[in-house]
């Protein structure tokens, strides 16, 4: 799909959501915006896909092939502050958006973690940036320790992500876990090994009416048969492939950001990002996942 076509197909399903939306006629507080919020929403979007290197690069982008279809487009700092803004509206939108790809005969729903970068870990000290915020965590596939935060996300069997949050790097993964449970509160999940406890998955049972299926170790006492464990396992890859979506394609590790809420506001965009692009894949009848060759 080229450009023009990408940006009309988006803004238009963008703004039919935001149309739809009961805050979307409320009379706007403060000084009028130059930029609407569909705009605001489309560019940080567009902004997120790999052909820019990064939201500079885009900007400028933007600012000089972009002005006819966004005339009000402001500077640079003044839409970073928009989209920072537009957080709680970019978790609303990749929510509509995963509804039209979900359907509710799935058997279950994958949830699990990955660590992200605040800093390089050379850098992070105890008064430097996201101090008090961020902490250091253990990737155990890249056997290093990472100064930052935790994705946590839930998909289906088709790749969609139905819900996602954001903890410290060190947090439980049961913790951040039952969040999205308690959520989103789908009947069946699956877990690698890090979330097994009987004690938690009893908890999601009776809280959220949820059964969870923690892989457990090899050395438990209620250890799944092999034949078990590598049924679950290769159910879990479809999250695999959506963390390697996320980070490859839409740089969820190379976010740049500065501030808390500017690490919020991208791992937001780029969610959405992804799930846009997926609903555009279904609309011409591609593969969900085939998101690369989207934009040419």
């Amino acid at each position: 799909m080229d450009l023009n076509s990408f940006l009309t197909e988006l803004y238009v399903m963008i703004d039919a959501w935001w149309q739809a939306q009961p805050d979307a006629h409320a009379p706007p507080l403060g000084r009028p915006t130059q930029l609407s919020p569909s705009e605001v929403l489309t560019l940080a979007v567009v902004a997120q896909w790999p052909r820019w290197r990064s939201e500079r690069d885009f900007w400028r982008f933007a600012d000089q092939h972009l002005r006819a279809a966004f005339p009000r487009l402001c500077s640079q700092s003044q839409f970073n502050r928009r989209v920072r803004a537009a957080e709680p509206l970019l978790r609303r939108l990749q929510q509509a958006l995963a509804a039209q790809l979900t359907t509710p005969d799935a058997v279950y729903h994958v949830v699990d973690t990955t660590l992200i970068p605040a800093i390089e870990r050379v850098r992070a000290c105890r008064h430097g940036l996201f101090a008090g915020e961020a902490s250091f965590g253990r990737c155990v596939s890249k056997t290093e320790w990472v100064y930052g935060f935790k994705v946590a996300l839930t998909v289906d069997p088709q790749g969609v992500i139905t819900t996602f949050g954001l903890a410290t790097a060190n947090g439980d993964e049961r913790a951040i876990g039952a969040v999205l449970i308690g959520r989103e509160q789908y009947p069946a999940y699956l877990a690698d090994k890090g979330f097994a406890s009987v004690d938690w998955e009893r908890t999601c049972w009776e809280q959220y009416g949820s059964r969870v299926a923690a892989t457990p170790t090899k050395t438990a006492k209620r250890a799944w048969p092999a034949s078990a464990t590598r049924w679950a396992a290769g159910k879990r890859q479809v999250i695999e492939q959506v963390i390697n979506h996320l980070k490859d394609l839409f740089a969820l590790e190379r976010h740049r950001a500065k501030t808390l809420g500017g690490v919020l506001a991208r791992v937001a965009a780029k969610v959405t990002a992804y799930t846009a692009g997926q609903v555009l894949n279904q609309f011409h009848g591609r593969p969900l996942r085939q998101l690369a060759d989207l934009l040419i």
